[in-house]
């Protein structure tokens, strides 16, 4: 009689835990379970998939077309996405698309984005699924100033690409545009253009135009690397 109990409850706990791990692993699945401490998702977290799902790689990101347009002269229907130090490193780990390192303050990148905006959309670069439909903008400046550890790591995935600072190490300076694919940088473009001596006037039409195409000669680059 023991014996026939100890069967009956060793056959409820198997059926309870495969019950429990179908469960979490729907969770996970479908996108449910997070990383914060109660399984939500974090603020600035994104899709582990990007190019997926929208409703999940978009998540925290709904406003941020409207916030660059709050900073920098481009259009309302920008492609621009603020994009976390995760976002960005998986970027450089795995991912495929455009990122930028600027901040509010940077004189320069308010030359700069709306011209990545326009060889963008005319490359047809926004008619693409998740993160390389978007153009990752990284604020570099807290993390570069405390140099701390986020800021370092930035560095060795970027540093092949970098220009060295007044100390002789490679520094990420604003704005320097990356040109990545399947996590490989197949280029990058720092400042703007050499006729433009300060960095407070703004682009006449031959400069924009001389611009656009540096940054389509790249976008170009990056495509080709895709098939």
């Amino acid at each position: 009689m023991n014996a026939q109990k100890l069967i009956v409850l060793f056959l409820l706990f198997s059926l309870m835990a495969g019950l429990f791990a179908c469960a979490n692993n729907t969770a996970v699945e479908s996108g449910l379970a997070g990383n914060g401490p109660d399984g939500s998702i974090p603020e600035n977290h994104s899709s582990p998939t990007p190019g997926g799902d929208p409703t999940n790689w978009m998540l925290g990101h709904e406003n941020d077309a409207a916030v660059i347009a709050g900073i920098y002269p481009v259009s309302e229907d920008n492609p621009y996405l603020v994009a976390s130090y995760e976002e960005a490193v998986r970027l450089f780990k795995q991912g495929t698309g455009i990122l930028v390192f600027g901040f509010p303050d940077c004189p320069r990148c308010r030359n700069v984005l709306p011209a990545l905006e326009k060889a963008f959309k005319e490359m047809g670069m926004d008619q693409h699924d998740g993160f390389t439909g978007r153009i990752l903008y990284y604020n570099i400046y807290d993390d570069r100033e405390a140099n701390n550890e986020r800021y370092q790591a930035l560095v060795e995935y970027t540093k092949e690409f970098l220009t060295d600072g007044d100390d002789g190490n490679p520094r990420i300076f604003s704005p320097d545009v990356f040109f990545v694919n399947a996590g490989k940088i197949v280029g990058n473009h720092l400042d703007t253009v050499p006729s433009l001596t300060n960095p407070l006037d703004k682009l006449n039409e031959e400069q924009e135009a001389e611009l656009i195409g540096i940054y389509k000669d790249l976008i170009a680059i990056m495509e080709e690397c895709r098939c």
